[in-house]
């Protein structure tokens, strides 16, 4: 029993389940924005799809949907912080243990920087409000709109893919009115 603590200590399973914490706050952050909106058939007027991007309707009330969203958006960001801080100031970890907890924290910055970026472009072209969601390999942009055509959905796609790498299959647009 004493080599298997030589081979798994406290600091290894800190770090293990606090790992697991962060990959469940980015996971419960994905299902509370999916689960928000009422995804249903692409858009007849809209078309079926554009490239491979596709068109969802919400039947949700715009500003108070971006209020609520934002807010989720803002705690799930908050608790994830606090999990990254409370790795780092966890007392004795090793010098790679460290690099690994500064290498989430660097990721989940450039997340929500890329996050902002696109939100705040969107607005600029036009969009009354927008909120975009960045995971691994995918995209969920949310636009306040009262009508998205096929050139409103190629500037949302272009402003995305000017920022960040996403296959244009796990792009989802999704117009709140």
């Amino acid at each position: 029993m004493k080599r298997l603590n030589l081979i798994i200590g406290k600091k290894q399973i800190v770090i293990a389940s606090l790992t697991v914490l962060l990959g469940a706050a980015v996971a419960v952050n994905f299902i509370v924005s999916s689960g928000k909106k009422d995804v249903t058939q692409p858009s007849a007027e809209v078309g079926a799809n554009y490239g491979d991007t596709s068109f969802v309707a919400n039947n949700v009330s715009g500003d108070a949907y971006f209020a609520q969203a934002r807010l989720d958006k803002q705690q799930t960001r908050d608790e994830a912080a606090q999990v990254i801080a409370s790795m780092y100031n966890g007392g004795d970890m090793t010098k790679d243990e460290l690099t690994v907890v500064e290498t989430n924290a660097q990721n989940l910055s450039n997340v929500i920087e890329s996050e902002n970026k696109i939100e705040t472009l969107l607005k600029a072209q036009g969009f009354a409000d927008a909120l975009c969601y960045l995971s691994e390999g995918g995209a969920n942009i949310i636009v306040k709109t009262d009508g998205l055509d096929a050139a409103g959905a190629a500037k949302i796609k272009s402003t995305l893919l000017s920022e960040v790498e996403v296959a244009s299959d796990n792009i989802t647009i999704v117009e709140v009115k």
